[in-house]
């Protein structure tokens, strides 16, 4: 077999990726699961690296022996690519960053495709439940919805193909696709052992990251679930319509639950409703000040209430600190995540790249938010059970059984004022407390816990949770109490 001496392709790319903590200027920034890279408003570049130093060299060559020796001696034949990919992932497990990572080709594209804001599909959010594919929701005005497809629907095929324990990434796979094509999908509804047969027409979906409404005709409401790339345009859209229409007694801003996201998004709102000033400023790791971004706004004429909790992270911190820091607004809740760190999307060959964390957000006061989050204004709890509810789908319980999703069961019931006890077993009065609730929901009392049970139970917990929210009920009562805003600066 060939020695490596002469593959200097691969010997380069290890190097490469050594070299890359630590270096270099921001190019790109996308966002997934609490993590946000800084975009900088130019043209995307593509960094690249040259050897350094040959101390460095002399460190790594460890490396290419290893690699040698492997492709060379072990007695099982093993692709060069697929050991230099498990060396990538191994730095990356050293570092112990959760928010570090790296990206083959199909993760990239994936990755990428999350922050467009739009994507060729049907329109529904699935999860998976045991083996099977099931709706949790069908967006409003999409395809699926059009056809009928409904919350509780599980999709047994799609073109002719079972998605029985195939997974999530097959089902998104197949279901996905160009807009103007067709999907074949075969689904069985709750209730019903029947299936049905449609054909579906995809479409480009745009996700909607925004939504508004009024609580009052002086109380305008605006939620911001994440950050992509259509997050800012939306949100001063809703705001326009509200400050035309009147915000006498105020604004309320939810950014509970909110990962984060772009942070090019988050600077455009603060700069809409943070008063002239600082809103954010980056450090790097050595403590200098990379980038401070300022608001050139007047401040507000009404006052301005925000909702936070232990789920909001990253953009949504970084938005609600400058808030708080700034005295533009209250803010109510509970501390938040505490993920404020840069994650910077490197290019590497191959289609391939890796994310690294490469500096941290600072409030406007100088907080480190990073592992610490921020404190609200006024600390108000809420039920977890009303965090949670949406996220519950354990397929069918019934009499005896025992478990976790028994007792979050229980929990939903108790929580909606059925009389039962929370003791993580399905006995006899937990059934009674569930037929009870089947009764008032108008299906079958079957005392067992199923996909139609499922589907009835989440909207009665959706009505709960807004009537039960103690975080925007407090913040309703504190936009009606002058006192509250006395020595702050959030009115004129």
């Amino acid at each position: 077999m060939e020695r490596l001496d002469k593959s200097l392709l691969f010997r380069l790319l290890i190097i490469f990726v050594v070299l890359l903590i630590g270096t270099n200027t921001l190019n790109y920034l996308l966002f997934s699961n609490n993590s946000d890279q800084l975009i900088e408003e130019e043209p995307r570049t593509i960094i690249r690296y040259e050897q350094r130093d040959q101390e460095l060299d002399e460190e790594a060559q460890i490396f290419f022996e290893a690699l040698d020796r492997i492709t060379s001696n072990y007695f099982y034949s093993v692709e060069t690519e697929i050991l230099i990919e498990g060396a990538i992932r191994g730095m990356i497990d050293i570092i112990d960053d959760p928010q570090v990572r790296f990206y083959d080709p199909a993760e990239l594209e994936e990755f990428l495709l999350d922050t467009r804001g739009s994507y060729g599909g049907v329109g529904i959010r699935i999860i998976e439940a045991g083996d099977d594919i099931i709706v949790f929701e069908a967006f409003p005005d999409s395809p699926a919805e059009r056809s009928g497809i409904i919350a509780g629907d599980r999709i047994l095929e799609a073109d002719g193909q079972t998605l029985e324990g195939e997974g999530l990434d097959r089902a998104v796979e197949l279901l996905r696709g160009p807009s103007d094509t067709t999907v074949d999908v075969k689904i069985r509804r709750p209730g019903s052992e029947d299936s049905l047969e449609m054909t579906v027409r995809r479409e480009e979906i745009q996700i909607t990251t925004v939504t508004s409404e009024r609580l009052d005709e002086e109380v305008g409401y605006i939620a911001i679930t994440n950050f992509d790339s259509n997050t800012a345009g939306e949100f001063l859209d809703r705001l326009e319509q509200f400050e035309q229409e009147g915000l006498e007694k105020g604004l309320i801003l939810d950014l509970r639950n909110n990962p984060g996201g772009l942070v090019d998004q988050v600077v455009k709102i603060a700069r809409e409703i943070v008063p002239e000033g600082e809103i954010v400023r980056l450090v790097g790791r050595d403590g200098e000040v990379r980038t401070v971004h300022s608001s050139t706004a007047p401040r507000k004429p009404y006052p301005i209430v925000v909702l936070i909790n232990e789920e909001s992270a990253s953009s949504s911190e970084l938005l609600a600190g400058a808030m708080q820091d700034r005295d533009a607004a209250l803010l109510v809740g509970q501390t938040t995540y505490g993920k404020a760190s840069v994650q910077q999307l490197e290019e590497l060959s191959g289609e391939n790249a890796i994310m690294l964390t490469v500096a941290n957000y600072f409030t406007p006061s100088g907080h480190n938010i990073d592992k610490h989050g921020i404190t609200p204004d006024y600390e108000v709890e809420m039920p977890d059970i009303l965090h949670y509810y949406r996220y519950f789908h354990p397929g069918r319980l019934e009499l005896n059984d025992y478990g976790t999703d028994v007792e979050m069961l229980q929990e939903m019931l108790a929580q909606l004022g059925y009389d039962v006890e929370n003791s993580g077993y399905f006995d006899d009065n937990t059934a009674q407390a569930l037929t009870d609730f089947q009764v008032d929901a108008g299906i079958s009392p079957s005392g067992e816990f199923d996909d139609l049970t499922w589907v009835e139970l989440r909207e009665a917990l959706d009505v709960a949770s807004r009537e039960q929210d103690e975080q925007l009920n407090y913040g309703m009562e504190l936009l009606e109490d002058p006192e509250a805003w006395n020595d702050h600066g959030g009115t004129e």
